[in-house]
């Protein structure tokens, strides 16, 4: 018993390390490194005891310099050969597998379908397991990092199940066995987009703030598991081509609120790129606008709060999705951008914004596949003999729809800007429209300039409202900075005037002359010598 109890707390002695490697050899088992094993021991005391920031330090730093030293190209112990350092510690084995195969995932191009149901099936007891702890003062916690990490894996989990099983029905690939297609057979419900939802949904509402009357406030590890949650269903939502239930999902979270803070920056670029492309796909080009220039903007400064890990390619990959984000948003309503922000964008797509003026199709269907995320099919069976159709494809058609669609508005709006009254005979000659066109052609215009502002109002602070009561519709506003009223056989155009902001342009400059000096003086010094 002082053995047992010395292991279950973290503490290896001599006598414990022989027993553990021969009882590793009965088994078969790899053997593996003493430093292993003390990281293991370790994060295994430091989540019994709640200290969250050696688990915070283990889990960024020494996890990450394990897995680079020891295990590039093979996968980490099993759960079993763990199960001899720690015990039968039930919550920390279900922790360490989801790191065992989130691994896993990140060594190998395509995981077997077995280790992807096993996988499934710790997700959703390791979510019981959260989902059973007290509100209040939960019986064990870990940090916002490897929460968000837990989300963001299970959403990437259940996203590459579906690729993997629309190419085995489809039997394109190698991967299709007639063992894979027996085992989907049996367990046709497994990475369902019903249970992650649900799960998603749980999550979110475990971290809500009480009602007046209710319980006390929740412990932070739900709070911020709940905006997690929300925008990992904002994910989901968005895979799946449904983009509205995705931007009404946020609305019973305040993620652009309070929550802003709490959330690590990989967190901040997921919510700020989906959301975005969300936005996008609804339509609503302002608040799209709005949300990736404040995306890009958290980004690039807070550079230096991105960790050096798996997440960091992730961060760079959706930031510059969101620039390509920009660049089909403002084709398509012209919309003023900072300076550097519109720099970015054209150093990114020059060739592209070229081509789009234009009217080209081919230069919008290019940027919307790099930019959009890894849609999954909605159909889990192919329709008798032929395959499902690829759900990039459909997405894209809806896309390329719209964009044919508001070909005609650039030019309405060349005209408006150059004059701020102007006759109707005269502007639709100018047009070569026919008579009695006009009209519908700018209340044409009016429509696909208009959207909702729920990003903005998102971004203020919450209302309290009765349970039960929902929040109000978001208003329309023009997403253009141009506005016309049409009054008997005039057209009366405003614009709005922006202020010109030179503190940016200075500052770049200012860094610029300060480079040249540097290297100035670096020549004259090698000059010299």
């Amino acid at each position: 018993q002082p053995k047992a109890a010395a292991v279950s707390a973290g503490v290896e002695t001599m006598s414990d390390s022989k027993d553990f490697e021969v009882d590793m050899r009965k088994r078969g088992e790899p053997m593996f490194a003493d430093s292993t094993q003390e990281f293991i021991l370790q994060l295994n005391k430091a989540i019994m005891h709640k200290n969250i920031y050696d688990i915070q330090t283990l889990y960024e730093h020494d996890f990450e310099r394990q897995t680079t030293k020891f295990y590039k190209t093979t996968p980490w112990p099993s759960v079993g050969a763990i199960e001899q350092l720690v015990g039968k510690d039930e919550n920390f084995l279900i922790l360490y597998q989801q790191l065992y195969y989130r691994h896993l995932y990140g060594r190998k191009p395509a995981v077997g379908l077995e280790n992807q149901l096993l996988s499934y099936q710790n997700y959703l007891d390791l979510f019981n397991i959260i989902l059973g702890l007290r509100t209040e003062a939960p019986e064990f916690e870990i940090p916002g990092v490897w929460l968000w990490d837990i989300i963001d894996e299970f959403v990437y989990q259940f996203s590459a199940f579906h690729a993997f099983r629309s190419k085995v029905q489809a039997r394109e690939s190698p991967e299709s066995t007639k063992e894979d297609r027996d085992l989907l057979a049996q367990r046709p419900h497994a990475w369902s987009a019903q249970t992650v939802v649900v799960f998603l949904k749980y999550l979110a509402k475990k971290g809500k703030i009480p009602h007046a009357g209710e319980a006390g406030k929740p412990h932070i590890l739900f709070e911020t598991l709940s905006v997690y949650a929300s925008i990992g269903m904002l994910r989901v939502n968005c895979i799946m081509g449904d983009y509205t239930g995705g931007i009404e999902n946020l609305r019973d979270i305040d993620v652009l609120g309070k929550h802003e803070q709490v959330m690590v920056p990989a967190a901040h670029a997921s919510l700020h790129y989906h959301l975005a492309f969300a936005y996008l796909m609804t339509r609503r080009y302002a608040e799209c606008v709005k949300c990736a220039v404040d995306g890009l903007t958290y980004l690039s400064r807070n550079k230096a709060l991105i960790p050096r890990t798996y997440q960091q390619n992730n961060i760079n990959k959706m930031q510059e999705q969101m620039f390509g984000i920009l660049a089909l948003a403002t084709s398509l309503v012209p919309q003023r951008l900072e300076e550097s922000l519109a720099s970015g964008v054209q150093d990114r797509f020059a060739s592209q914004m070229q081509q789009m003026r234009k009217m080209d199709v081919d230069a919008y269907r290019q940027i919307f596949e790099a930019v959009c995320p890894k849609f999954i099919p909605m159909c889990m069976e192919p329709a008798g003999n032929n395959p499902p159709e690829d759900p990039l494809d459909l997405q894209l058609a809806v896309f390329l729809d719209e964009v044919r669609a508001i070909f005609r508005v650039p030019d309405i709006y060349s005209y408006l800007k150059m004059c701020t009254a102007i006759n109707v005979d005269r502007l639709t000659s100018f047009l070569g429209e026919k008579d009695g066109s006009l009209a519908r052609k700018l209340l044409y215009l009016k429509h696909k300039t208009q959207s909702g502002s729920l990003y903005t109002e998102n971004k203020k602070k919450a209302e309290k409202r009765p349970e039960g009561v929902p929040q109000p519709r978001s208003k329309e506003a023009s997403s253009s900075e141009m506005q016309f009223v049409v009054s008997e056989e005039m057209v009366h155009v405003t614009e709005k005037r922006q202020v010109k902001q030179h503190a940016d342009f200075f500052i770049r400059e200012i860094m610029r002359y300060e480079y040249i000096v540097a290297d100035v003086d670096n020549f004259r010094r090698i000059s010299y010598f």
